[in-house]
């Protein structure tokens, strides 16, 4: 049972670090996003290896979308936008 209690605690924390990635993502925040991000990423891999059925599978495999989708705005936040200068009309 401990084994279940330890799963539940471990996706609670991921899903309370994605939170706070989605809020400190809109507040452009980037570091702390990036660092939360890859805190969750490591606590999924161990929740991967933890998982023992359907239930769990499906858990993972919700939460793995989930970091995806933060992972893809987090980096879109991090790529500089190309800064083009108006040629002066002449």
């Amino acid at each position: 049972m401990s084994n279940v209690a330890k799963f539940i605690e471990i996706r609670q924390h991921i899903e309370s670090l994605a939170e706070h990635i989605t809020v400190s993502g809109g507040q452009k925040v980037i570091s702390e996003s990036s660092q939360k991000l890859n805190e969750a990423t490591k606590l999924l891999a161990k929740l991967t290896d933890m998982a023992d059925n359907d239930v769990q599978e499906v858990v993972v495999e919700r939460l793995t979308g989930l970091l995806a989708r933060l992972e893809t705005k987090v980096e879109a936040l991090t790529t500089k936008k190309r800064i083009v200068k108006k040629q002066p009309a002449v």
